[in-house]
């Protein structure tokens, strides 16, 4: 088993977003050594190096900044604003360029990295769920896979409420075409030998693309792999319907299960660092 990291936060105003490391054998929780700069409301999408650690982190407004922290402590947080993204939910960062998924423009757009920053100039639009350059889709997180990139998305909503959305899909950007269909709130994509696994959220489960793994209690959401065989996933409490933000219940937390049983190992309460997780990723 091995470390990893959580981002953790909430839609209330009181709310402060929070990095956690937790410890997947002893199944300790405690806050990162590392903090976001302050100004943000939500912790998003993780992407992990080498060296560097990056966060997406999206203000009360919905901009959003790609905050590049260093794993050893030797810099300040580098905070670097991502232009045009709003609502930025995932991140996947490489060599020379970074991926970024602008919900609340339905776009997967890319910038180059020119000495480790994001370059604003070199912004592209890879893809779009939709022409209406807004969050008509619900697009969310991201995977390269095979050399290619995936996107899951929540499909159109028949109220217009992201809770009523039940036909979402996993969308192959290069192929131009969905790998995966009629899926109830999709997100966390990931990937083991060949095979594809995910979060089908709306339905509080761990699937892969052949099958469902396990029904956790909880909206599912953030998930990686700790070893061959166990999968580290995260529950948020879920949002009641209505004006403002509010939460039936506390139950965030973070499970690690056994992919090959369909069986829970551990579970690891969450709720004294906030409502809702979105990311987990190894460090």
């Amino acid at each position: 088993m091995s470390e990893v990291l959580v981002s953790v936060y909430g839609h209330r105003p009181d709310s402060v977003p929070r990095l956690v490391v937790i410890d997947t054998a002893t199944g300790t929780a405690r806050e990162a050594p590392f903090a976001l700069p302050t100004g943000f409301q939500r912790c998003m999408g993780l992407s992990v190096g080498e060296r560097w650690i990056h966060v997406l982190a999206v203000t009360a407004d919905d901009r959003t900044s790609l905050v590049s922290i260093d794993r050893s402590g030797g810099t300040d947080a580098l905070v670097h604003p991502l232009p045009g993204v709003l609502d930025g939910h995932s991140v996947l960062v490489t060599g020379e360029e970074v991926y970024v998924v602008s919900s609340g423009t339905n776009e997967l757009v890319r910038f180059p990295l020119a000495d480790g920053r994001p370059d604003a100039g070199g912004r592209e639009t890879v893809w779009r769920a939709d022409a209406s350059g807004r969050d008509t889709q619900h697009m969310n997180s991201l995977l390269r896979m095979d050399g290619r990139i995936l996107v899951s998305a929540f499909g159109e909503s028949p109220t217009g409420s992201w809770i009523d959305a039940h036909d979402g899909y996993v969308f192959d950007v290069a192929g131009d075409g969905p790998r995966l269909t009629g899926v109830s709130q999709p997100h966390s994509l990931v990937e083991r030998d060949g095979v594809l696994y995910y979060c089908e959220s709306g339905r509080r489960r761990l699937c892969s693309e052949k099958q469902t793994i396990v029904t956790l209690d909880g909206y599912t959401r953030g998930l990686c792999w700790i070893s061959d065989d166990l999968l580290c996933a995260g529950t948020s409490s879920g949002r009641v319907r209505g004006a403002g933000v509010r939460y039936r219940t506390e139950q965030c937390a973070v499970w690690i299960v056994d992919a090959a049983r369909g069986s829970v190992v551990r579970r690891i309460p969450m709720a004294e660092f906030g409502p809702e997780i979105y990311d987990i990723v190894a460090l």
